[in-house]
């Protein structure tokens, strides 16, 4: 008798027994991994700090590249970065085989695409262009590369190297110089046309790129110089269109001559722009794409400046119809409420556009204000509306007297999930870095870790980085797999201590802050934007600076990526904000995003007050309009977190005149 049939037949004698010993056999091997988990975990840390102090006897030159003892470090993952710092010092010499023998052994990583970058760089330094050829690939990506590479095709002897280049040339901006040598053989070539360089005109004019525009002419027949120095008359004076209506209409150029001087004309004047559209349009001169994109354009400017009946006959006359104008008009009719408008409007959204959280508010709200839904009608509507986690469920939720509803349900992974997703290289070198303070190369490494993991894949990737504390990533890894209900990932619970000081130091409610900076940063404290904003609170140095004046507080611009410090003055600011604006969360809000002049100017004249939800949803700035939405609902999810009971807006906000 085997021994699993021996154990078959006790337990059918005695299931106590069999219970007891499976569970006393499943305890030992939970036991015997922990144990093991335990003394990775041992082997992971003293490897962690070997590294360490690798690293810095080679910055301080007491030791080579070479006598690093990887016998010690055995497996840890980042010594690729040891064994790429060697490599790339010594390109020079062309180390073929070493080169070879990394990008076989790190194949697809980021590491090993840098290092085929600078190996393509030395290659080229060398004019090796056989070499070069052989080991480009496209998924390096650079323009600069992508040119050279074109550039040994032809050199090595394959004439149909240049009939790649015109993509590459035609572009509205200024291409890098490593391009020059091939873009002019390629502009001696058949494969270079008058046509191709006068689309490449248009784009540098449209692209106020004047001084690419005067090369590019350079490079138009001598026919085409009269359309250029049309279109470029227009770029200064675009009352011009107005003298083009006998200029020979077969002309190569026409279209986009009309094309962009009717764009330019109706942002100075969008009803004799459209006079004048109407003129050239009877002609039937552009392709479908290029006429509605204009008539689209036109329409948009003319409700801007108010002329909503005549952009509605030309958008009905041309049958076309622009989600983008749509909205707009919608907003323009809530600010008049206009609610008999604001009601046809809506109804012309694609369905899913009304079947949207917002558009479901403002149906409600718009057949209540019409008296075409009882009072007990809009409440059922708004009941159901509440059950969402988000600005307009929590504006309906107040309606009706409800509870908010949060509707949490934690992310659900598998072990196996788990440790799949951490066993990936990318993964486990991007857990290092963080964990070292290399957050570049940590961004990095995890960008390309998780690009081709699925839904489930990517909720373990969110829960490995919570557990590292790496809570940016948690939550883009949530926001990639499309998981919105676990607010205890999507909204973490951090800097408990700096958030309490900035709170108490400038009278800011904790949620308030928590919103802000989830917002603004998704509390990444070293995060910088394009406009140079920095840290938790995204704060301009410029602002940051006149902040600590008022507080005669030192400051230097790195403090910014201190959370105590940018906490602080973010704080501090918020709330110079909010007494400007006499307590209203909405105006100061809107104030940090955009400035608070700009807030001014968007309230309303005396005796043109709006209601405080007309007022968010027509703020003319898309994204200052998200953003508000953003963090009174977020203040709302903090609140609960925190187990604060707080209101979406208070009865002051609600009332105060806008």
């Amino acid at each position: 008798m085997s021994r699993s049939t021996a154990f078959k037949n006790t337990c059918k004698r005695s299931l106590r027994w069999c219970f007891s010993a499976t569970s006393l056999t499943l305890l030992a091997l939970n036991a015997a991994s922990a144990q093991v988990a335990l003394s990775d975990h041992k082997q992971l840390a003293e490897q962690r700090e070997l590294y360490q102090k690798v690293r810095q006897q080679i910055d301080a030159r007491q030791i080579t590249l070479q006598q690093v003892p990887y016998d010690e470090l055995g497996d840890y993952p980042l010594i690729p970065y040891l064994k790429f710092q060697d490599l790339n010092a010594r390109l020079k010499q062309l180390p073929y085989k070493a080169v070879e023998a990394f990008l076989d052994d790190y194949e697809g990583t980021w590491l090993a695409n840098r290092l085929l970058s600078n190996w393509l760089e030395t290659l080229a330094a060398k004019q090796n262009w056989h070499d070069f050829q052989s080991y480009y690939h496209p998924e390096i990506g650079g323009t600069d590369l992508k040119c050279l590479y074109l550039s040994a095709k032809k050199r090595n002897g394959d004439p149909d190297a240049l009939a790649e280049v015109a993509e590459i040339w035609n572009q509205g901006k200024s291409q890098p110089k490593r391009c020059d040598d091939l873009f002019a053989e390629w502009l001696d070539s058949d494969y270079f046309s008058t046509d191709i360089a006068w689309s490449r005109y248009v784009k540098a004019v449209q692209n106020r790129k004047l001084a690419l525009a005067k090369f590019v002419r350079k490079k138009l027949s001598p026919e085409q110089h009269g359309m250029a120095d049309s279109l470029l008359q227009l770029y200064y004076n675009s009352e011009r269109i107005s003298r083009f209506h006998n200029m020979d209409k077969s002309k190569l150029g026409f279209e986009d001559l009309v094309h962009y001087g009717i764009k330019r004309y109706s942002r100075k004047d969008s009803v004799a722009a459209l006079a004048e559209w109407e003129k050239y349009d009877s002609a039937s001169l552009l392709d479908a794409k290029q006429r509605n994109a204009t008539v689209e354009y036109l329409a948009f400017q003319l409700i801007l400046d108010g002329h909503t009946d005549q952009a509605n006959r030309l958008l009905d006359r041309n049958k076309l119809v622009s989600d983008r104008v749509l909205q707009r008009q919608i907003r323009d009719a809530l600010k008049a409420k206009n609610w008999v408008q604001v009601s046809q409007l809506i109804t012309r959204l694609p369905d899913q556009e009304q079947a949207s959280p917002r558009w479901r508010y403002w149906s409600i709200r718009t057949l209540y204000e019409l008296g075409t839904m009882t009072p007990a009608e809009a409440a059922q509507g708004y009941q159901a509306l509440a059950k969402e986690r988000d600005f307009y469920g929590f504006l309906s939720a107040e309606r009706t007297k409800q509870p908010y509803s949060m509707a949490h349900k934690a992310v659900s992974t598998t072990y196996q999930e788990m440790q799949q997703v951490e066993n990936i290289p990318a993964i486990q070198r991007s857990r290092e870095l963080f964990k070292l303070g290399y957050l570049n190369q940590a961004r990095m490494e995890w960008r390309y870790g998780i690009r081709n993991l699925d839904q489930a894949q990517l909720l373990a990737a969110g829960k490995l980085a919570n557990d590292w504390g790496w809570h940016r990533k948690s939550i883009e890894s949530l926001s990639h797999a499309k998981y919105w209900d676990d607010i205890n990932l999507r909204f973490p619970l951090l800097y408990d201590q700096e958030i309490a000081s900035a709170a108490q130091a400038s009278r800011v409610a904790p949620q308030y802050l928590l919103a802000i900076a989830r917002q603004e940063s998704a509390f990444a404290p070293d995060a910088r934007s394009p406009a140079g904003a920095m840290g938790l609170m995204q704060l301009m140095p410029g602002t940051a600076s006149q902040t600590a004046r008022s507080l005669g507080l030192k400051y230097r611009k790195s403090d910014l990526y201190k959370p105590q410090k940018n906490l602080l003055l973010g704080g501090t600011y918020l709330s110079q904000m909010l007494e400007r604006f006499n307590g209203n969360r909405i105006l100061a809000t809107a104030a940090y995003n955009a400035g608070p002049h700009r807030v001014d100017k968007w309230l309303n004249p005396a005796g043109q007050e709006v209601d405080y939800d007309i007022w968010i949803e027509t703020i003319p700035y898309k994204e200052t309009r998200g953003y508000v939405q953003n963090v009174l609902a977020y203040s709302v999810i903090y609140s609960h977190r925190l187990g604060i009971k707080t209101e979406l807006l208070k009865a002051k906000e609600k009332s105060q005149p806008l």
